[in-house]
């Protein structure tokens, strides 16, 4: 309690400072500037000449130097006339300016998301196919969280697909088939021939992700598969009939189907002739896997004829190629001297890509930790001062808040601390009291006098030469000592098992005292019907069931009763033990079983300190009758 004043005003503190903050935010012209940016970007999507928007962009931009949104979109639309404009260097400087400046937050999201495609179009342009991939992967991560539907300058399910393909040409098959699943989601209502297409190659790309050491037997493979082809049957679209074919000819490829990848492959081919070094290299590599020389002899024939045409890559798989057709034909020599111009040529390639890949990295890096950029401000001098006033509230702010919140969470974690502590010396003060307790019990349940009479019992029945009775006793006796001594390692015991032990108890002392006392037990249904599942102390009602026949029955000359009864109600066992001996008032007690029920008395306090449930401990002389009544409330 003492520290909570100064919570209270550590919490009024802040709000005064963010309301401080609020108030003295500069106000801005959003509306008019942002309905002449939507005049403006109307026209550059509809206008041949998208390059006589550029001076209304740069005015617009010099006037607003405060909202960050509408900044952003224009140098976005900046960056896009000053390229069509052929202006490609500073198109992407441009661009830059457009990503950095805007906040990254949902409400922003589809500017945020058109921005990185763009980034990822100016360095594809570039041949920077790391830093594109890196930019394609940031712009589907946005519209894959916000299910964005672009569609200037490009539309969401073709970012979707680039960002996808480039993926899956790295390898990041996770990223690949997330991107082409959302593609699938964002067209599912769309019937354009577009939407058709790019369906055909997100299907194909999932066929193609999902292929692993099964291969055609994946069912994943299959079920995309099926589904390009049963979209390209009903469309029949001419135009991407090349690419669907390669596609499906790769797949086959990589699945072993090679019947299959062959006939697509002819069919790629047939549909593309321009591209014939390509398709002669793909065939060779079929044919090598077939095992039909002959046709790969051809093949190759025509891939020599084209080397020309290669780039590194193609030129890699045809090395490949060759050193496989030229084992298969059993050519040792020929296979050695391709294979070391394999290796030199793919160490040449993968050293110009570690270098191509370091220095695309590193221009990556610095455009991504970049601050945002200020230079237009430095032209405006009253701007200028403004935004530093606005600067300087931020720090005070933030280092004033920073030392609240310090504070704040040193108040709380001293707090927790101390609570902590405190809990903690409660817990093993009540275990040492739990264990003092539990130890002095059972130091108390091995009677000593008890046992010294149960001997001496059997040894009189054995001089009588009363054979069964002995034995009888003796099995009574060894039942009794074994489950006193289980009871005395055990907390707690199931009901079942507490009163086997009091009747074996009770046996035991009829035999001892024969025609001394009966005894009764009544238990209600809901008692009887659960008898080995409620769980009680060990050893709670054999001090009390002691006392009655030693010192209740001590005295008397009519025959003893002891009537045990149990009930259970919300959870709480209600136990009554009556016996009609002399009563409280006229027993003198000796210690050992004063001691005894002290004990089960600060059980039952123990029990309540626990937390358990309501425990209760009673001890009363009978009014309308002779005897003693102990009510015991248990919770179970």
């Amino acid at each position: 309690m003492p520290n909570k004043p100064l919570k209270i005003s550590c919490l009024i503190s802040i709000w005064l400072i963010i309301t401080l903050f609020i108030s003295c935010r500069p106000s801005s012209p959003r509306i008019n500037q942002g309905q002449l940016l939507d005049s403006l970007s109307e026209q550059i999507k509809l206008s041949k000449q998208p390059k006589k928007a550029i001076p209304q962009l740069q005015q617009l931009i010099k006037e607003n130097q405060t909202d960050s949104v509408i900044l952003s979109r224009a140098y976005f639309y900046l960056s896009y006339c000053l390229l069509k404009n052929k202006q490609d260097s500073a198109s992407f400087e441009v661009a830059q300016k457009a990503l950095t400046i805007l906040p990254l937050s949902e409400k922003n999201g589809a500017q945020a998301a058109t921005n990185f495609y763009w980034m990822g179009y100016l360095e594809q342009k570039k041949q920077q196919y790391y830093a594109a991939t890196y930019y394609y992967t940031q712009a589907a991560y946005l519209i894959d969280a916000g299910n964005l539907k672009l569609s200037f300058p490009k539309s969401s399910g073709i970012i979707l697909l680039w960002a996808s393909q480039l993926n899956n040409f790295n390898n990041r098959l996770d990223l690949s088939n997330r991107f082409a699943r959302k593609m699938l989601f964002l067209l599912k209502k769309d019937t354009s021939m577009l939407a058709k297409d790019l369906s055909i190659s997100a299907n194909l790309l999932l066929s193609l992700g999902y292929l692993d050491q099964k291969g055609m037997a994946n069912d994943s493979v299959r079920f995309y598969l099926n589904r390009a082809t049963a979209i390209k049957k009903k469309t029949k679209l001419a135009r991407i009939d090349y690419n669907y074919y390669i596609s499906k000819a790769k797949i086959f490829y990589e699945g072993k189907e090679l019947d299959s990848a062959l006939y697509y492959q002819l069919k790629a081919y047939k549909a593309d002739t321009s591209n014939a070094f390509m398709a002669y290299n793909n065939l060779l590599g079929i044919y090598v896997n077939k095992h039909q020389l002959s046709k790969a002899r051809v093949a190759e024939r025509e891939v020599t004829k084209r080397l020309s045409q290669s780039d590194a890559d193609n030129y890699l798989m045809y090395l490949e190629n060759k050193i496989a057709f030229a084992i298969a034909r059993g050519d040792n020599k020929m296979a050695q001297s391709s294979f070391e111009a394999y290796v030199q040529k793919k160490n040449e390639r993968e050293k110009n890509e570690n270098r191509k890949a370091a220095n695309e990295i590193s221009s990556l890096y610095k455009t991504v930790q970049k601050d945002q950029q200020i230079g237009a401000l430095n032209k405006k001098i009253g701007k200028i001062k403004g935004q530093l006033e606005l600067n300087r509230l931020w720090l005070v702010v933030i280092i004033l808040f920073s030392g609240l919140l310090v504070a704040m969470i040193l108040l709380l974690f001293l707090d927790r601390r101390r609570k902590q502590l405190i809990t903690e010396n409660k817990r093993v003060s009540d275990l040492n009291i739990k264990l003092e307790l539990e130890q002095r019990l059972l130091r108390s349940q091995m009677d000593p006098h008890f046992i010294f009479n149960c001997l001496a019992g059997i040894r009189a029945l054995v001089r009588q030469e009363k054979t069964q009775e002995t034995l009888t006793y003796l099995d009574h006796f060894s039942v009794l000592m074994r489950e006193k001594l289980t009871a005395g390692n055990q907390r707690n015991i199931d009901l079942k098992s507490e009163l086997d032990f009091l009747e074996n108890y009770l046996k035991l002392q009829q035999i001892r005292m024969p025609g001394k006392f009966d005894y009764v037990f009544e238990l209600d249904n809901e008692v009887a019907d659960m008898f080995d599942e409620i769980e009680i102390p060990a050893m709670l009602l054999q001090p009390f069931i002691e006392n009655s026949i030693l010192h209740g029955f001590k005295n008397i000359s009519y025959k003893g009763q002891i009537h045990v009864s149990m009930a259970i109600k919300d959870e709480v066992l209600k136990v009554i033990i009556k016996d009609n001996g002399v009563g409280l008032d006229t027993t003198d007690q000796p210690t050992h079983t004063s001691r005894a029920t002290q004990i089960v008395t600060e059980r039952i306090q123990y029990l309540q300190t626990e937390g358990v449930g309501e425990a209760s401990l009673s001890m009363n002389s009978q009014m309308d009758a002779p005897g003693t009544i102990v009510t015991l409330q248990i919770p179970v």
